[in-house]
C-alpha cells in the first residue's frame, strides 16, 4: 500500500470517526452551536464545519434559524431501521450465549402465550451434567417457571386478577420490585432457574433464565446480577424500558426474607 493510500485511509476513518462523535454529542445534548461542538470534541472549527455540513445534507444532523445543530430525520430513520430488525431473539441471543460461556449453565429465552411459556432460544454449555426441562419450542406453565413469573408480573392487574389468586399478588411485586424471579425446583427437582424479564417499546416481550442444579456451581448472588444484566442489555437493544415498581409496593415487598437473596435497590 502507498503512502498517498494509506494517507487517504487515515484521514478516511478520521472524518468517520468525527461525524459518529458528533452524532453521539449531539444525541446527548442537542440543540449546540458550531463552537460549543468543536470544543466539546477538541478538533478544529473547521473540520467541525466540514463534518456538520456533510451530515446535515444527508439529514443526519438539522440546523435551526439560530444556528444550532439538532439530530435530523435520516438519524431517526437509521434507528428505526435498527429496531425493525431488532427481534426479541437477536436481542438476546449475544447474552444467552455470554451467560452460558460465563457461568457454566444452560440459558433459554422464553415468551408467553396464555397460560404457557414457550423455549424460542437457548444455550447449553459444552458439557452438560443434567438434561433439563427446557426445549426450543417446548412449552410450559407460565406460573410455575422463573421465566413465566418474570413476565406474569408485569401482565395488568385486570389480566392477572382472571387468573391467579391473591397469593400470587405478593410474588409478583417482589418480582416487580427486584427485577428478576426464582423457580427452586418447581419444574425440575433439584434444579433451579434465575429469570429476568425483557422490555421492548410495547412492554414486556419474554424472558431471559439461567437454569442450574441447586447445589454447586456459581453463587445465587452471581447468577442473579449477570442475568438481570442480560435482561437489560437486550431491553437496550430492544429500545424498550424496564418499568418501575411504586414506593408503596416497594415497601411492602423489599424486606428481607429467607427464601429470596435481595439485590441491590438500585434495580429496583
Amino acid at each position: 500500500m502507498g503512502d498517498d493510500v494509506r494517507i487517504s485511509a487515515h484521514l478516511g476513518a478520521r472524518s468517520v470517526d468525527r461525524a459518529v462523535s458528533v452524532l453521539l454529542l449531539l444525541a446527548e445534548h442537542g440543540g449546540l452551536g458550531l463552537g460549543e461542538i468543536a470544543r466539546t470534541l477538541s478538533i478544529p472549527k473547521s473540520s467541525a464545519a466540514d463534518v456538520l455540513r456533510a451530515l446535515v445534507a444527508r439529514d443526519f444532523v438539522a440546523q435551526d434559524h439560530e444556528g444550532h445543530y439538532r439530530l435530523g430525520l435520516g438519524a431517526f430513520e437509521i434507528g428505526a431501521a435498527y429496531l425493525r430488525a431488532m427481534t426479541p431473539v437477536a436481542s438476546v441471543e449475544p447474552e444467552l450465549k455470554t451467560l452460558t460461556r460465563e457461568l457454566s449453565a444452560t440459558s433459554h429465552f422464553a415468551v408467553l402465550d396464555g397460560d404457557e411459556v414457550v423455549y424460542l432460544a437457548k444455550h447449553d454449555p459444552p458439557l452438560r451434567a443434567l438434561e433439563l426441562a427446557s426445549a426450543l419450542g417446548g412449552r410450559l406453565p407460565a406460573a410455575t417457571t422463573a421465566v413465566g413469573k418474570a413476565q406474569l408480573a408485569f401482565v395488568s392487574l385486570r389480566d392477572a386478577d382472571d387468573q391467579f389468586d391473591s397469593s400470587r399478588f405478593v410474588e409478583f411485586a417482589r418480582i416487580r420490585a427486584v427485577g428478576f424471579a426464582l423457580d427452586e425446583g418447581g419444574t425440575a427437582p433439584g434444579v433451579t432457574c434465575v429469570a429476568a424479564p425483557v422490555f421492548s417499546p410495547s412492554g414486556c416481550c419474554g424472558a431471559i433464565g439461567v437454569s442450574t442444579l441447586v447445589d454447586g456451581g456459581p453463587s445465587r448472588e452471581a447468577i442473579i446480577d449477570a442475568v438481570v444484566a442480560a435482561a437489560e442489555h437486550a431491553t437496550v437493544r430492544l429500545g424498550g424500558v424496564r418499568p418501575h415498581a411504586d414506593a408503596v409496593e416497594l415497601g411492602r415487598v423489599l424486606l428481607p426474607t429467607n427464601n429470596v437473596p435481595l439485590r441491590q435497590k438500585a434495580h429496583s
